[in-house]
């Protein structure tokens, strides 16, 4: 069996909020918490808090933080441009959460800046318009990447394994446009409600949608980091024993310990492309 590659930041990345914990879209799940674990920083103060990190280190960031109400990341041409010189000068790996950005100017300056585009892919229009509660229907996350993909851009998609009100064919629905526009690689995430885990009955399922995901999907398969505890419980066994993924970030503790000789651990995100790992990786991990 392959050793499936498992990813926590430690010492080598840092995620950080271009908005601090602030999101215009206040979505009920979020409420911002997750930006306000992020390191904080400004656009502005940006390349100069990379720079510092980047002495001291630190080789590769995630840049995220919140939606405007148009559903993309406050982030101007300019600060993309002094990120795209860093990234030139001194081999710097970015990722970053753009939204559902469109703008060509913005669009061609971020395949100069960034390494990889992790973007959230979904056609559920519950999810669009009544968590996310943006103006717009789910056709716009379908043009946002047929824009990212024709300026040349590197992107990840995110799908949901699991999602409240998400139909089974909707889900392949959605791997099938990936898949026609010659993705060949999907970060797996589980929804998060807003009580912070989900029901077991549902826990115990995700393993068969993962199943069934492997049988349609013929590209790599990674298991992102949004997860509730429960999820972890039951999908981390699964995926790592079945051999089901190729990549998977903070495997549960109880998987490093029975399965860490079929891990091999990097320090960075899961979405890094293939040619940037060595920077970060892989390191022994004793449990």
């Amino acid at each position: 069996m392959h050793r499936i590659k498992a990813f926590r930041i430690k010492k080598l990345f840092r995620v950080l909020s271009v908005t601090g914990g602030y999101c215009e879209l206040g979505c009920s799940h979020c409420g911002g918490r997750y930006i306000r674990s992020m390191l904080p920083v400004s656009p502005k103060a940006l390349p100069r808090l990379v720079m510092r990190l980047f002495q001291r280190g630190v080789r590769g960031f995630l840049l995220s933080g919140g939606w405007t109400r148009e559903g993309y990341l406050p982030l101007s041409v300019e600060v993309m441009e002094r990120l795209a010189k860093l990234r030139k000068q001194y081999g710097i790996v970015f990722n970053v959460h753009l939204g559902l950005e469109t703008r060509k100017e913005v669009l061609y300056v971020a395949r100069e800046a960034f390494d990889i585009i992790d973007f959230e892919f979904t056609l559920n229009k519950w999810l669009v318009s009544t968590i996310r509660g943006l103006p717009y229907g789910p056709k716009r996350y379908v043009e946002a990447l047929d824009a990212m993909l024709d300026a040349g851009l590197r992107v990840v998609p995110h799908v949901f394994l699991w999602l409240p009100k998400r139909s089974t064919s909707e889900l392949r629905s959605e791997l099938s446009i990936l898949s026609d526009r010659g993705l060949d690689a999907v970060n797996l995430l589980v929804y998060i409600p807003p009580q912070g885990d989900i029901d077991l009955n549902v826990a115990k399922i995700l393993p068969s949608i993962l199943r069934h995901i492997r049988d349609i999907w013929d590209g790599s398969i990674y298991i992102g980091c949004m997860r509730p505890r429960t999820a972890k419980k039951f999908l981390d066994e699964t995926a790592v024993e079945e051999g089901l993924v190729d990549r998977i970030a903070n495997p549960s503790l109880a998987v490093v310990r029975k399965h860490n000789e079929l891990l091999e651990f990097y320090d960075a995100c899961c979405s890094i492309p293939e040619d940037k790992l060595s920077v970060f990786g892989p390191e022994n991990v004793g449990v």
